[in-house]
C-alpha cells in the first residue's frame, strides 16, 4: 500500500495502467492464446471460430482449418453417455455458461480419427463489441477417467466377492450339504485371479488323514489320489500343512522334496506350484488345509493372503458347523433311543407353553393310552398331575437346574391312580427347549411301605406287651401300692366317723390321702394303656425330659427289685415332634435292657443315669448303665433284627426302637464307657 501511494503521488500510475494495457493488447493476448499448453477453442453463435495449435493436437486435426466453423455436436459422438444427444446438450452447456459467465462440465468428445476421449471444458463468456464470445479451456481427462472405470471395477468386484462370501454363508446357515458349500467357496476365490485353482481338503476325526472336500477343477485322477492318503512332515504341501499346522508355500513340486512320494501325481495332473494353509476351528484344531495350484512355477506375491485368509475362515465355519451338526444329529438320535427305550416314564414338552410334544414307550404301557393319545391331552400339568403349577415347576426348574422326587400322580385308562415321584430339568432338543419329565412309579412301593410300616407298628406293640408282661411283678406294685394306702385310709376313716365328736380336720386329711392314691394308680394304669394299646402314631410336640420322667417312675419298683440305682439329669424343654408312646416305648427298652445288662454284676455298683441335653438343632437323649459293656463289634450289631444276647429273647427291640427314632428324622447308636458300662444315646431334631 505504501508503493502505490508513492506511485500515485509521482504519477506513474497511469503510466502502470498503459503498461497493462498494452500487454492485453491484441498481439499479447494472441501469444498467451497460441502458445497455452491448454487446448483453447474461440467459440461464437455456436461455432468455433478460433483454436490454439494444443487443440488441434488434441482433435489429432490435420490443421487449424479443420477445427474452424464447426460445432461442439461436431466435435462429439452423436449420444452423451447420460444417454442425450450431444446437439441438444451442447445449447444448454453454452446456454448456461452466458446466462452465468462461466460453466464448467465434462464431456466426451471425438477426434477426427474417430477415437472418443474424455473432456472437461470451463465454457467463460467474454463480451467482445456487440457481441458475445465463449472462452473454452478443454482439458483431457481419459487418463482420470479409466483410472475411475478401474477403481469402479475393482470396487464391483470387490463387493461381488463379499457378496459371494455372504451368499456361502447363508448356504451354512440354512444347512446345506458341505460339498456343495465347499463347491461354491473354491470356485468364487478362484474367480478373483487368472490361472489360480484351488482345493479344500479336510482332515479326517482321528487327525491321521487327508478326506477330500472341494476342488471342482483339479483333475479327477489327483483328487482321488489325494482322498485317504496320510499326513505328515514330507507329505505334499496340503498333508505336511496340516501336520505342521503351518503355512507350507511350495513354488516348484517337481524339485521340491516335500513332493518327492507325489512328483509323478504332480507331473499327471499338470501341476507344478502348491501353496497350502491350515483350516482351524475356532478352538484351534487342525480341520483341513485350503490349498492354490498353478501350472508353472510360482511364489506367492502377497496379493493372494487376502484370498487364503476368507476361504479358510469360511472353510473353517462350514467344516465345524458340519461337524457340529452331525455331532447334535447323533446326540439327537442317542437321546431318542435312550428316551423310547428307558424302563421310566418319560415325557417331553416344550418350554415356552407346557405343550407335550413326545413320551415314551414306559409312559404308554404305564398309562394304557396311546402316544396321540397322551400327547393330545396338551399341556403338562394335564399329563401330569403334581401339587405344583407349570410355571412354578418351570420356574424351580430354572434356578435349581433339576427338579428331583416331586409327589405326582397319573390317572391310567383303566381309571386307576397310579403315585409317581417325578423329576424334570430343561433339555435342549435341535435347537428347541424343552422340559424333560422322567417318573418313577412308586405305587408299590408305598403299598409295601405302607404294609412294612403296619408290620413294624404290630411288632412294636408286641414289644411293648412283652416288655409289660417282664414288669409284671412292678407294674403290680405301682398299682397295689396306692391301693393298699387307700384300703388303709378308708379303714381309718371308717374309726373316726364312729367316735364322738367327729375329727373333720383329721378326716379331711385322710379322705385328701385317698384321693392322691387314687389318682396315682390311675396315672399308672392309664400309662399302661397307653403303652399296650394299638394305635396309630400321630406326632406332635413332645418334652423328652417328661417322657424321661414317666418311664422313671414306671421302673423305679423294677429298678429297686434288682438293686439299681436310678439317676438322672433331664433338662427343662427339650422339645420334638414325635409319638409319645413310641419315644416312651425306646425310653423303655434301652432303660430295661441296662437293668438286665448289670444284672450280670455281683459285685461293684449298679447305676443307670438318664440325661437329656438340648442344642438349638437336636436333643440328646443318653442312657448310660455300668454294665459288662460292648465291645465294638457289638456296637452296631446288637441294633440288626433278630440279634439277641438274652435267652428267650426277640432281638427285635432294638431294631424297632432305631427305626422309631429314624422315622423321626433322628440317629440311635451305642457307645463303650471308658471305664466300663455302655451308653446309647439318640438325638432328635428340635421343634
Amino acid at each position: 500500500m505504501v508503493g502505490a501511494k508513492q506511485l500515485q503521488a509521482s504519477g506513474d500510475l497511469s503510466h502502470l495502467r498503459d503498461r497493462a494495457a498494452e500487454v492485453w493488447s491484441e498481439g499479447a493476448l494472441r501469444h498467451v492464446f497460441k502458445n497455452s499448453p491448454a487446448a483453447i477453442v474461440i467459440i461464437q453463435d455456436g461455432l468455433f471460430i478460433d483454436c490454439n495449435p494444443a487443440a488441434v493436437q488434441m482433435f489429432r486435426a490435420g490443421g487449424r482449418d479443420q477445427l474452424l466453423f464447426v460445432s461442439l455436436s461436431q466435435v462429439s459422438p452423436f449420444v452423451q453417455p447420460d444417454g442425450t444427444s450431444s446437439a441438444i446438450k451442447a445449447k444448454e452447456m453454452i446456454a448456461t455458461a452466458l446466462e452465468q459467465g462461466n460453466h464448467r462440465f465434462e464431456w466426451l468428445a471425438r477426434r477426427q480419427d474417430n477415437s472418443e476421449f474424455a473432456v472437461e471444458i470451463l465454457l467463460t463468456a467474454v463480451p467482445f463489441k456487440d457481441k458475445q464470445l465463449l472462452h473454452a479451456v478443454w482439458r483431457d481427462i481419459s487418463r482420470r477417467k479409466e483410472v475411475e472405470r478401474e477403481l469402479s471395477r475393482a470396487r464391483e468386484k470387490d463387493d461381488a466377492f463379499r457378496a459371494g462370501q455372504g451368499r456361502i454363508l447363508e448356504m451354512i446357515a440354512r444347512g446345506a450339504k458341505l460339498p456343495e458349500v465347499l463347491a461354491s467357496l473354491v470356485n468364487l476365490i478362484e474367480a478373483q485371479s487368472d490361472g489360480m485353482v484351488c482345493s479344500v481338503l479336510q482332515l479326517s476325526e482321528d487327525g491321521k488323514r487327508i478326506r477330500s472336500g472341494a476342488a471342482p477343477n483339479l483333475p479327477e485322477i489327483y483328487v482321488r489320489a489325494v482322498d485317504g492318503a496320510p499326513i505328515g512332515p514330507k507329505n505334499g504341501s496340503c498333508g505336511t500343512a496340516m501336520f505342521r499346522g503351518q503355512p507350507v508355500v511350495v513354488t516348484d513340486m517337481l524339485e521340491d522334496p516335500l513332493w518327492e512320494d507325489y512328483r509323478e501325481l504332480a507331473k499327471l495332473s499338470g501341476l507344478r506350484a502348491c501353496w497350502s494353509t491350515p483350516i482351524f476351528s475356532g478352538a484351534g484344531k487342525v480341520l483341513g488345509s485350503f490349498a492354490m495350484y498353478y501350472r508353472q512355477p510360482q511364489a506367492p506375491t502377497g496379493s493372494e493372503a487376502r484370498l487364503t485368509e476368507v476361504a479358510t475362515h469360511i472353510a473353517g465355519i462350514a467344516i465345524e458347523h458340519e461337524r457340529s451338526e452331525n455331532e447334535l444329529r447323533a446326540s439327537e438320535e442317542r437321546f431318542a433311543k435312550a428316551f423310547n427305550a428307558n424302563p421310566y416314564p418319560m415325557s417331553l414338552a416344550r418350554l415356552d407353553d407346557g405343550r407335550v410334544i413326545e413320551v415314551n414307550e414306559s409312559l404308554i404301557e404305564l398309562s394304557g393310552y396311546s402316544r396321540p393319545e397322551l400327547i393330545e391331552r396338551g399341556l403338562v400339568e394335564l399329563l401330569w398331575e403334581m401339587p405344583l403349577s407349570r410355571p412354578e415347576l418351570i420356574e424351580r426348574v430354572r434356578k435349581q437346574g433339576v427338579v428331583r422326587n416331586l409327589d405326582a400322580r397319573i390317572r391310567t385308562r383303566g381309571g386307576r391312580l397310579r403315585l409317581m415321584l417325578l423329576s424334570s430339568l430343561i433339555v435342549d432338543i435341535g435347537g428347541l427347549r424343552c422340559l424333560l419329565s422322567v417318573a418313577n412309579d412308586i405305587t408299590e412301593w408305598k403299598r409295601a411301605e405302607e404294609q412294612l410300616r403296619d408290620t413294624r407298628a404290630e411288632l412294636a406293640h408286641v414289644a411293648r406287651l412283652t416288655t409289660m408282661g417282664e414288669l409284671a411283678a412292678s407294674i403290680a406294685h405301682e398299682v397295689n401300692q396306692p391301693l393298699g394306702a387307700i384300703v388303709g385310709n378308708a379303714d381309718i376313716c371308717l374309726r373316726w366317723l364312729k367316735q364322738e365328736p367327729v375329727d373333720l380336720a383329721m378326716l379331711r386329711e385322710a379322705l385328701a390321702d385317698i384321693a392322691g392314691d387314687g389318682h396315682r394308680a390311675s396315672q399308672v394304669i392309664a400309662r399302661i394303656r397307653s403303652l399296650v394299646k394299638k394305635q396309630v402314631p400321630e406326632k406332635a410336640p413332645v418334652d423328652l425330659s417328661d417322657i424321661a420322667r414317666e418311664v422313671l417312675a414306671l421302673l423305679s419298683h423294677e429298678a429297686q427289685r434288682k438293686q439299681v440305682k436310678l439317676r438322672s439329669d433331664l433338662k427343662s424343654a427339650a422339645y420334638v415332634v414325635a409319638d409319645r408312646v413310641q419315644l416312651q416305648q425306646v425310653l423303655l427298652n434301652l432303660v430295661m435292657n441296662a437293668i438286665e445288662a448289670m444284672g450280670e454284676i455281683e459285685d461293684g455298683t449298679r447305676e443307670l443315669t438318664i440325661e437329656t441335653e438340648g442344642s438349638e438343632e437336636s436333643v440328646l437323649v443318653s442312657v448310660s448303665d455300668s454294665g459288662p459293656g460292648l465291645d465294638a463289634a457289638q456296637a452296631e450289631q446288637i441294633f440288626k433284627p433278630f440279634h439277641t444276647t438274652k435267652s428267650g429273647g426277640m432281638g427285635m427291640g432294638l431294631a424297632i426302637s432305631r427305626s422309631i427314632i429314624e422315622s423321626s428324622g433322628g440317629k440311635l447308636w451305642a457307645e463303650s464307657n471308658e471305664h466300663g458300662g455302655a451308653t446309647f444315646k439318640f438325638s432328635l431334631p428340635v421343634m
